[in-house]
């Protein structure tokens, strides 16, 4: 009887060892290997037109206009922009008035496409041009503004001698191979509102 109960375990034991041998999966020939992402570049060069790169009246506050829009020329451009590589151009200007206050204020906007070589140059250029304005009477101040682009400077320009007391705000910024000059000028200006369409015009390079 021990004898016979031995075997019927044995038996048993091979059994079930086969079943669970079964039951595994067979060992694969050839290691599963996930596929490479392919990293992507971002492009350092602009893919859209410089009008569509443009601020349009959504972008701004409720009171503006559209003064002007249209693509530049290359007989509009100074010769240093020429030497420095200009290839093509965009300019949208708006306004907002209030004939009873007496009170208008303008916002410009020109987008200029460059050699990327020669970004840093003409950000210099422009802003020196603009510096060197200062005189007696006109004072041209550097202010605090968010980083916007590779590179961004933001400039108050006030002449005491003028009398309708204007202010000028200039913000220059580059993006890729785009070159762009903000400007927002008036009897009333408003620094922050400047900020944000700033911030807008650089969203739409790309």
């Amino acid at each position: 009887m021990k004898y016979a109960a031995v075997l019927v375990l044995l038996v048993w034991s091979s059994m079930t060892a086969g079943c669970f041998l079964l039951d595994q999966a067979p060992p694969s020939l050839h290691p599963i290997t996930q596929p490479t992402p392919i990293p992507t570049t971002e492009s350092r060069v602009s893919t859209v037109e410089p009008s569509v790169m443009a601020l349009q009246i959504s972008d701004l506050p409720e009171g503006y206009t559209i003064k002007e829009r249209s693509d530049v020329s290359y007989a509009e451009i100074n010769p240093i922009a020429r030497d420095e590589g200009w290839k093509k151009g965009y300019y949208v200007a708006f306004f907002r008035m209030n004939a009873k206050n007496y009170d208008i204020t303008g916002i410009s906007q020109q987008i200029s496409i460059y050699p990327l070589n020669r970004m840093a140059l003409i950000f210099d250029e422009v802003k020196n041009g603009i510096i060197s304005r200062t005189n007696a009477s006109v004072s041209v101040t550097e202010l605090p503004f968010p980083k916007t682009g590779d590179r961004t400077i933001a400039l108050r320009t006030i002449d005491a001698n003028d009398s309708y007391g204007i202010i000028v705000y200039t913000v220059i910024f580059t993006k890729k191979d785009a070159f762009e000059q903000i400007e927002m000028r008036g009897t009333t200006t408003d620094y922050e509102v400047l900020k944000d369409i700033t911030a807008r015009a650089a969203l739409k390079i790309r």
